[in-house]
């Protein structure tokens, strides 16, 4: 690589550096970093519930056993993130932003050089992520050096091999077969699905063994034949000869991967330049108000326009028509998906524990999906200013930017407790029909929390989470507050419909209805709360 890069990496380097230090003269800085630290502390105190999860709890006397457990766990996990790293998918391999284009590329740098220059970029990322792993994992398996390495080169790993794969999607195919290339892979995916859930269902096979069976059989020791490289290399407890020989294997594969890369980009040059511009127009369409889903920008039939309702119904609309113009298609993904995973769920859940279920689902619906739906003033940042200006009434502008996030997570939800239904019994599936009608208020609250927190501290959408104390702290910040006025807010609602249910001399009925007009009380004066949050915005600081 260039000297020049060389020195431009190393003077981004101190930048961020310094960037980062800065932060931590503000008292938002220091808060930060103080919470950041702590949930890190938290995640090393309880990382036995990951050993429980596995069983390896049962095999520490065994520590062969424990490591061959954990070793089948990891090679699935290195699968299933590859798979879902190229079926996500959605940008060029190698990315180059505005000012590399217009600068770098136009310098006296090979291609090679500048393809090495960004892939230092990679590597900086995966190793602050082998880092936390390190800490999370060493009182699990071996030396925390195996961990730190063996995790960096499965990091790098994913990221090369998905580039390769979409590099080579560029230069022997059409814009068409690719997709119809992702299109096939999906529809693996769900036949993967289907059979696993045939055979839990037909045969009484367990999650477990059904995995198992995979992994012994000649197809899946073809398929996970790569990831045991890395798994060994993350659980070698001797420095030679295990630790160097494997490192030495996987090294090599990352390499001939990076070279693959250099080679292919000779015939996709051109295609990566216009992939990076498209991606970057992407990304000003989702600051301005769209969407991150909207890799182009469509049009739609528009919507019958729908009662003013004080300017409530306007603004609905206008999300409505936010998500047709943009998220039909990956919506009608999420929702095939939450009506495929919910029978899955059901037969997981027999492999793990209680509070892992119900850790999982939270942080699912409390954290993923909000985050992934983003029809609210999260993605509308640039338009407060003419929303400040209309003659409605803050309430009816903050309602109506709720309606479509809020009637969207619920449908989801919706389908994935009507997929998993037939598969419950007893007591969970009465459970299950009794949560099922709280979908609507619970997100009515969820979604204003979230807003509220926006509008009071309010930051732009990025499209990859800066790695700095600003990000994570502000991200697990929110969290913490979203999540203990959701648990306040359901522990009012059910002790109000307990009161109920003792005034009716023990009436489900009675306690479901009040509770569940609570709840929605609640959501509607979290409402209201975002109207003042509304009122007080300063556009001027943005």
């Amino acid at each position: 690589m260039d000297a020049a890069l060389v020195k431009l990496l190393l003077l981004r380097l101190r930048g961020g550096l310094r960037y980062r230090l800065s932060e931590l003269r503000t008292m938002r800085g220091v808060l930060f970093l103080c919470v950041t630290t702590g949930v890190i502390l938290l995640l090393l105190s309880r990382s036995s519930l990951l050993s429980g999860d596995l069983g390896l709890e049962v095999l520490a006397g065994d520590p062969a056993l424990a490591g061959e457990r954990l070793a089948s766990w990891m090679r699935l996990g290195l699968l299933g993130a590859c798979l879902l790293t190229i079926l996500t998918a959605s940008g060029p391999a190698i990315y180059f932003s505005p000012p590399e284009l217009n600068l770098l590329l136009t310098g006296p740098f090979t291609r090679r050089g500048l393809i090495l220059y960004k892939v230092c970029f990679y590597v900086a990322g995966a190793f602050l992520s082998a880092l936390i792993i390190t800490l999370i994992a060493q009182p699990l398996v071996g030396t925390g050096l195996s961990i730190l390495v063996g995790s960096f080169l499965a990091l790098m790993f994913l990221q090369l091999l998905s580039a390769v794969i979409e590099l080579s999607s560029q230069a022997v195919a059409s814009p068409m077969l690719t997709r119809m290339g992702r299109a096939v892979m999906v529809l693996i995916a769900i036949y993967a699905l289907a059979s696993v859930f045939w055979l839990a269902t037909h045969h009484g096979l367990t999650v477990t063994e059904i995995l198992s069976a995979f992994e012994s059989s000649w197809f899946g020791t073809i398929v996970l034949a790569p990831f045991d490289v890395f798994v060994s290399a993350f659980l070698s407890r001797e420095v030679f000869p295990d630790l160097l020989g494997w490192t030495a294997v996987a090294a090599a594969i990352d390499g001939g991967l990076l070279a693959l890369i250099v080679l292919l980009d000779r015939r996709t040059y051109e295609t990566s330049i216009a992939a990076s511009e498209a991606l970057d127009r992407r990304w000003l369409r989702a600051l301005r108000g769209g969407h991150f889903w909207a890799i182009r920008q469509t049009a739609a039939r528009t919507l019958p326009r729908p009662p003013t309702l004080s300017g409530l119904g306007l603004m609905a609309w206008r999300q409505s028509l936010n998500v047709m113009r943009t998220s039909v298609k990956p919506i009608a993904v999420l929702l095939v998906l939450a009506v495929l995973m919910g029978p899955l769920l059901v037969e997981v859940g027999k492999d793990i524990s209680p509070w892992s279920r119900i850790g999982v689902l939270f942080f699912i619906g409390v954290f993923v999906i909000p985050r992934t739906l983003v029809f609210d003033f999260r993605s509308d940042l640039d338009n407060l200013e003419h929303f400040k200006s209309l003659p409605l009434s803050p309430w009816a502008i903050c309602a109506g930017q709720l309606v479509v996030a809020v009637l969207l997570t619920s449908a989801i939800e919706l389908a994935l407790i009507a997929s998993a239904l037939p598969f419950l019994q007893g007591s969970v599936r009465h459970l299950a029909l009794v949560l099922a009608p709280f979908a609507l208020p619970f997100n009515l609250l969820m979604y204003a929390l979230e807003n509220t927190f926006f509008l009071m501290f309010p930051s732009r959408l990025v499209p990859v989470g800066r790695v700095d104390f600003d990000f994570f702290g502000r991200t697990l910040i929110e969290l913490t507050v979203k999540s203990f006025f959701l648990f306040v807010g359901c522990a009012l609602a059910a002790g109000i419909g307990i009161i109920v249910f003792r005034a009716t001399n023990g009436s489900w009925i009675a306690f479901t209805m009040m509770a569940w007009v609570s709840l929605a009380l609640l959501g509607g004066l979290n409402v209201v709360l975002l109207g003042w949050a509304f009122r007080r915005f300063d556009v001027s600081r943005m």
